[in-house]
């Protein structure tokens, strides 16, 4: 039985329809991408799902007893509650002890035993609840996934709507992770997320027991995740099973077999024809009308494969194909860094870090959301002063710098305006220069202000290739893009001969694009040559001998010391919580029993004493095992 059913769903805005009559299933254990151009419709049908928007036609089943957990990508959808709640607070735990607080109270002070019998009732019932979502303990599980999903300790604490976009996002995951749902329906969920929280997140969806529909353009990922994957194209949709790579290969070879039919077709048409000339010319009637009659079913079937939905999902849509300026290759150090330090306040970035960048090296810098990658940049364009030690770019190098948002300075200026205000030449001239960058005919007089997110960054790629640098300075290039952009993207960047700086949480890209990976971790600046897969395995390599030389230590150390009572001692400790864990836990059961409408109050306030004991007991118990003690 599915989770949920879409039944040819149909959606037009403005006589324009996006959704034509889209039928799809998910089943348990299922991970679906949907995939599609930016505009297809992606989010329209998740958002339909969760009625935030209404369809035009068709219908949306979702499975008896169901529970569905959604997030959103649109910020004003997420963390609808009260402001001053933190990270770990959790709304319906939060309104269950006020609930509670209130009763307890109120029982106090009651004297009539027919009220006090019904409070009792009243808070038996509420207890019963705070017992079912894990009131206890569930702010520890919200902890241990907000960690796992990369939120900093110090943001635990604070009010939620101080937080940043991306740690928002983060509790809003947290949250819907820990409902447990039956089906996760998730829209671009790597967002604001690092390369260590994105893999965190797969390890725990990979064993997540539910079904779920993912919209990313992140193809590392949905290869990681996807076990069905389903296209969205021009209002219709078609699905395959297997991961995001597998689909586009599997696309590729249904394209080549329907183009080979295609010209099969075409070419027995021209010869029937050709055969049907050559019988008239002979005066054969019969056999040139017969031969007429194969002709025209030729023709029919060659319009029915053109007309399909199958067809048109595999015609290859226009991809936009950028044509950097090649750089000469340039040998000397391009930049470098020699024991910079820097800092915010008590918190720092960089130790001591040393690098050395050379000229057409593909250099990808990663590391954990906050850890100095940005700044790094800033610090190398010379936007940062306050810092120790030395850190440039060379003199002599000439850059071109994309920041995460593409912004112009006049929004309102056609593409053919902002090319010729960078550099004056005709329009002719400039017409020529935008075709390689895909801007046809009218399209160079669009406005700035009405281009998708792809089209920005190609104006933006165009205006900065008009200075001929040799160096590309990028902060998160592949953000905001579609699949389509990106690949345009990196097919330009592979070409390009000069140098690539790039920050990148995109591991498809970094595996794609680089060369070189720089890691920003502990204060330092780690070098592993090759893309992110050679980074990936020459990390495991590092990390099996730092582990391997730490046992032979280990055991070198138990042979010629006495054996110290540490790990003896942080074993008794958390013997010792275990111990009370078990007392309390055995004690809230007597407790429990009492319970009815004859039950005196101090029952009910013992009960909330111990239960709270135990919540801080779990607490420590936590710290303890986390410590290694």
């Amino acid at each position: 039985m599915s989770l949920i059913t879409f039944n040819n769903i149909y959606k037009e805005y403005v006589g324009n329809v996006v959704l034509n009559n889209v039928s799809l299933s998910i089943h348990k254990g299922e991970r679906l991408a949907l995939v599609g151009e930016n505009g297809a419709g992606k989010t329209t049908l998740l958002r339909i799902a969760m009625k935030l928007e209404e369809a035009d036609g068709g219908e949306i089943i979702i499975g008896k007893n169901t529970k569905v957990g959604y997030l959103s990508q649109s910020m004003g959808e997420i963390l609808c509650e009260s402001p001053n709640n933190t990270a770990v607070s959790y709304e319906k735990v939060v309104i269950l002890e006020k609930k509670i607080r209130s009763i307890e109270e109120k029982m106090a002070s009651i004297k009539a035993e027919d009220q006090l019998q019904d409070a009792m009732r009243e808070y038996t019932r509420l207890i019963e609840i705070y017992e079912a979502i894990d009131g206890y303990t569930i702010e520890t599980k919200i902890k241990t996934i907000l960690l796992g999903l990369g939120l900093r300790q110090q943001a635990l604490e604070i009010p939620i709507d101080k937080l940043s976009g991306g740690e928002r996002m983060r509790v809003a995951l947290a949250r819907i992770l820990l409902e447990e749902p039956d089906l996760l329906i998730l829209d671009e969920p790597t967002n604001h997320l690092d390369i260590k929280a994105v893999e965190w997140l797969e390890n725990f969806l990979k064993t997540f027991k539910g079904g779920v529909l993912i919209v990313s353009h992140d193809r590392y990922f949905l290869d990681q995740m996807a076990t069905r994957v389903a296209e969205l194209h021009r209002g219709s949709i078609i699905e395959r099973s297997g991961n995001y790579t597998s689909y586009m290969n599997q696309k590729e070879i249904r394209r080549e077999f329907v183009l080979n039919e295609k010209k099969r077709l075409q070419r027995e048409i021209r010869e029937t024809d050709e055969l049907v000339q050559s019988l008239m010319s002979m005066r054969k009637i019969k056999q040139a009308r017969s031969r007429q009659k194969e002709k025209a079913r030729l023709q029919a079937e060659l319009n029915k494969q053109q007309n399909s939905s199958v067809s048109e999902h595999l015609k290859k849509s226009t991809r936009p194909l950028l044509s950097f300026n090649q750089a000469r290759h340039i040998s000397a150090n391009i930049a470098w860094a020699n024991n910079l330090y820097k800092s915010f306040e008590s918190v720092v970035l960089f130790n001591n870090a040393s690098f050395q960048i050379h000229g057409g090296e593909k250099i990808g810098i990663i590391g954990p959301n906050g850890c100095g990658k940005t700044t790094l940049l800033n610090i190398l364009l010379g936007k940062d002063k306050d810092f120790k030690g030395e850190a440039k770019l060379g003199n002599w190098v000439k850059y071109g710098y994309v920041g995460q948002e593409i912004t112009f300075e006049d929004e309102e200026r056609s593409v053919i305006q902002e090319i010729i205000h960078h550099k004056e030449q005709t329009e002719k001239e400039a017409k020529d220069y935008m075709a390689k960058y895909q801007f046809f005919g009218d399209e160079v007089h669009k406005s700035i202000s009405v281009l998708s997110g792809g089209e920005r960054v190609r104006v933006y790629l165009a205006t900065l290739m008009l200075n001929e640098p040799y160096c590309l300075i990028m902060d998160e290039p592949t953000n905001h893009l579609d699949m389509a952009a990106r690949d345009a993207l990196e097919a330009a960047l592979l070409r390009f001969k000069g140098t690539v700086i790039a920050i990148s949480h995109d591991r498809y890209f970094l595996n794609k694009c680089v060369t070189r990976i720089l890691e920003i971790s502990d204060g330092r600046v780690h070098s592993y040559l090759g893309n992110y897969e050679g980074y990936k395995a020459e990390k495991s390599k590092n990390e099996t001998a730092i582990n391997h030389s730490n046992e032979e230590k280990a055991k070198s150390s138990t042979r010629n010391k006495p054996v110290i009572d540490k790990k003896s001692a942080n074993t008794e400790s958390i013997n010792s919580l275990e111990e009370k864990i078990t007392v309390l836990e055995e004690r809230i059961k007597e407790v429990e029993k009492s319970f009815g409408p004859e039950a005196a109050v101090e029952v009910y306030k013992e009960y909330h004493q111990l239960s709270t004991g135990l919540k801080e007991l779990y607490g420590l118990w936590e710290k303890a095992i986390s410590k290694g003690y």
